[in-house]
């Protein structure tokens, strides 16, 4: 587990996410209709760091910086149970050759989520810290 002055535990993982490009005033978390796929690769019950986004441009960057779009994501946390459908918004980016990182970096904060994907991560997180 990552420590750290976080208000939520972290955990390194390797988590398949399909994300998506929305706009900020999307209500529809249930399906992810033109997905991409990248990985989790840490996660709190408050956000994930996505690595190397597919086809995100500077100025699609800059519209998840400015709040006028956000993500929808869909992944699984185990391969047996449903998976979880959260909204995010950047928070962070991070190029390579930067701070010893070999790929690109991006961190999201969940909005939107469903209390039981919240407790259903949290979970995750606790256990995998343990």
């Amino acid at each position: 587990m990552l420590n750290n002055k976080r208000f939520f535990s972290r955990v390194k993982v390797d988590i398949k996410v399909g994300f998506e490009l929305v706009k900020w005033n999307e209500r529809d978390l249930d399906h992810c209709k033109n997905s991409y796929e990248t990985s989790i690769v840490d996660i709190s019950a408050k956000g994930a760091n996505l690595s190397d986004l597919p086809n995100i441009s500077k100025g699609l960057l800059k519209k998840l910086s400015t709040g006028k779009n956000k993500i929808r994501l869909n992944f699984s946390l185990y391969a047996d149970h449903d998976p979880i459908n959260t909204f995010a918004r950047l928070i962070w980016h991070q190029q390579p050759d930067k701070e010893g990182i070999d790929k690109k970096r991006y961190g999201f904060e969940f909005i939107d989520i469903p209390n039981t994907a919240f407790e259903r991560i949290k979970e995750f997180v606790d256990s995998a810290g343990n």
